[in-house]
């Protein structure tokens, strides 16, 4: 018996939506309805049934998955599914949200965070910006993410070299400070700011705020 419910439509962006709950997955197939950017190309109710389907058809961009799920749980699909197919781009939507679950989420290849309560915009948003292979987190999840990393005393000793100043920066960025803020609190000019604020992307080889928080949770920031 085929324990899959395949959704023939033109998109750009394929899906696959894995989830126990079939409530929830009618009601996400249904709010993709309205982009037609996105194609939803199957849904699975957990990890095993979501594996069988793909060892015939890897034509899947990104894969949506909850976390808690009889058989094999997200997390470990998401490693799975790194490791056998690393085309396809994986974004977990669950109600959990603390730093240790997604430090284990992110390890295992995943790539965006977001919770099951968020709206359609940002799920739309988080689907696009995956598919392209950028992380996306919901701002719950950054929040989440940078308090646990603002208190957390690894920071001095990451894997990455940083200099007292440059730890003290990535802390107000990441409460938000502008440039104009930093530079007023530390007594340094604007210029200083923009520098370090460059040597501290090029060190840990990352573009955003996203890409830091996610270096943050894989090298322990979180833990």
């Amino acid at each position: 018996m085929n324990t899959y419910s395949t959704i023939s439509t033109m998109a750009k962006v394929r899906i696959m939506v894995v989830d126990d709950h079939k409530m929830f997955l009618e009601g996400i197939v249904s709010l993709l309805k309205g982009d037609e950017a996105v194609e939803v190309v199957t849904t699975a109710k957990d990890g095993l049934d979501a594996l069988k389907f793909l060892k015939n058809n890897q034509n899947i961009d990104v894969l949506i998955t909850d976390i808690s799920m009889p058989q094999l749980d997200g997390s470990e699909l998401s490693k799975k599914i790194h490791r056998l197919y690393p085309h396809i781009n994986i974004l977990v939507l669950s109600m959990h949200s603390t730093g240790k679950t997604i430090s284990q989420l992110l390890k295992n290849g995943a790539t965006g965070y977001i919770l099951k309560n968020t709206g359609k915009e940002e799920l739309i948003e988080a689907i696009h910006t995956v598919a392209k292979g950028e992380t996306f987190f919901s701002n719950e999840v950054k929040n989440n993410v940078m308090n646990s990393m603002m208190g957390n005393e690894k920071t001095t000793s990451i894997e990455v070299k940083l200099t007292r100043r440059e730890v003290e920066i990535i802390r107000l960025i990441a409460s938000e400070f502008t440039t104009q803020e930093i530079a007023d609190k530390l007594y340094i000019s604007l210029h200083t700011v923009e520098s370090h604020r460059k040597n501290i992307m090029r060190k840990v080889d990352v573009r955003n705020l996203a890409g830091l928080i996610k270096y943050a949770i894989k090298v322990g920031l979180t833990e």
